[in-house]
């Protein structure tokens, strides 16, 4: 049609600009995304936006699990020279311990949620979402099969071998999780190193010699503050202060207005 409208790019934007830093140390990848959720709500429309802070602000909260983790775990194994638990809980009726030790398993996989999260933009991303992957595997396979006595038969299996290799499982999750930290250039090395030294000990290790347990749970402890630590201070708070927020909301339509130069579109 002769009056149809036709879209131009502006003047100027045959040449392509500079591209738009992503991922650095201190954002976590979000940089493009504009960091200050709407006024009208905490969390407004569902957008990009409202989506990476909901999951960073979920993600830095729940990253206290992991020394929680450490302290319920250390907590449970305690002096004790006998692995294969829970086992051995059952047996002597520990109630506290037996209860004890599925708490800590559960904060255990909440820290890998929460550290799967906040390397979600990282170039260790896809270590840390496999090492969530393994660990709920070596989870769902070892808990049935530890309460169980070690002769058990299981399907030409017994159940110490089903109960080993959910563990073993487990700390391969973990050993993953600690390869991700090492490698995100977010974290510090060292608290990833002590992920993966402890790894095997909080897992298969731990049940065949009781007392590598707590030393994991030392492990574990250490890095876990260091590491919620610094979560807290990848991005400034949302909620911060108006003008950190207007700011946000700037750099964000900067980037959207460059996008739109560059390409002629915002998809």
């Amino acid at each position: 049609m002769a009056n149809a409208t036709k879209h131009k790019r502006p003047a100027g934007s045959s040449g392509r600009s500079t591209p738009v830093k992503v991922v650095s140390r201190t954002d976590a990848g979000v940089a493009v995304v504009a960091a200050a959720a709407p006024e009208s709500s905490p969390i407004g429309a569902v957008t990009n936006a409202t989506w990476a802070w909901s999951v960073r602000r979920f993600a830095r909260a729940l990253m206290w699990t992991l020394p929680g983790y450490a302290v319920a775990y250390g907590a449970v194994t305690l002096g004790r020279w006998d692995g294969l638990a829970p086992l051995p809980y059952l047996e002597n009726g520990r109630v506290f311990h037996l209860l004890g030790w599925v708490v800590a398993v559960w904060l255990g996989i909440m820290a890998l949620v929460a550290l799967a999260g906040l390397l979600a933009a990282a170039r260790s991303r896809r270590s840390a979402a496999i090492g969530l992957m393994v660990g709920l595997t070596g989870t769902v396979l070892w808990l049935p099969f530890a309460a169980l006595p070690a002769d058990t038969p299981v399907y030409g299996l017994d159940a110490r071998t089903l109960s080993l290799a959910g563990a073993a499982l487990y700390s391969a999750g973990w050993l993953l999780a600690g390869w991700a930290v090492v490698h995100s250039g977010l974290f510090s090395k060292s608290d990833g190193l002590l992920l993966m030294l402890a790894a095997p000990m909080v897992g298969v290790a731990g049940q065949l010699v009781g007392p590598l347990q707590t030393v994991g749970a030392i492990f574990t402890l250490a890095a876990g503050i260091g590491m919620s630590w610094t979560a807290g201070r990848f991005v400034p708070s949302v909620h911060a202060t108006p003008t950190a927020r207007t700011a946000a909301v700037a750099a964000g339509a900067k980037a959207v207005s460059a996008k739109v130069a560059t390409t002629g579109s915002v998809n």
